[in-house]
């Protein structure tokens, strides 16, 4: 007998498409199995890349502007009022080396977190990586404790031509506001080369 190939129709099941509406970034790949249609996975991968950039495009830190902006507000009637007290000044900025600061991600990431997250730092480093985000952004990453997770910089897309003249190897001072680890490697935005 001659068998007919005859081709797989598969049908999105109900769980298979639960599971692309709330993880999509699991659960869309099932749709590339053989049977699955192309309007199928024209919908899936569009619901991803539309997440995607979803998460690209929102606020990364909307808690701290919210808290600094009800510091401003808190702070405004202070410089009103000639009787009000001065207030204490700022506390000096403070330096690390990246190498502190990795071991500090090694050893204990809350210690860590309450060093560098959300402060505003100066780490000095030897660059061992110069690359951009998939957005564009260009970044640093300096040597730590492990060459495979050296702390990253982030940087501004204004900031590429600084960035363009920089080598591998070179040892810069950057002044970064920290937003805790992925992974144990340190984060940094809102970086600025230091004078």
């Amino acid at each position: 007998m001659n068998e007919v190939n005859v081709p797989v129709k598969r049908n999105v099941s109900f769980l298979l498409g639960l599971g692309i509406v709330f993880f999509p970034i699991v659960f869309v790949w099932f749709l590339l199995r053989k049977g699955h249609s192309v309007l199928a996975r024209i919908i899936g991968f569009g619901w991803l890349i539309l997440g995607i950039l979803a998460i690209s495009v929102a606020p990364s830190s909307g808690t701290r502007n919210s808290t600094q902006s009800t510091a401003s507000i808190a702070t405004a009637p202070a410089t009103v009022s000639s009787s009000a007290p001065a207030t204490a000044p700022a506390e000096p900025m403070k330096a690390y080396t990246a190498i502190q600061v990795a071991k500090s991600y090694d050893e204990n990431t809350v210690a860590a977190d309450a060093l560098f997250k959300d402060k505003k730092v100066k780490v000095t480093g030897r660059i061992t990586d110069i690359n951009t985000d998939f957005m564009g952004n260009p970044y640093l990453v300096l040597a730590g404790t492990n060459q495979f997770m050296g702390p990253q910089f982030k940087f501004e897309k204004s900031d590429m031509s600084v960035m363009a003249a920089l080598k591998k190897g070179a040892t810069v001072s950057v002044i970064c506001t920290g937003i805790g680890d992925v992974v144990k490697t340190p984060m940094f935005e809102d970086c600025s080369m230091a004078k």
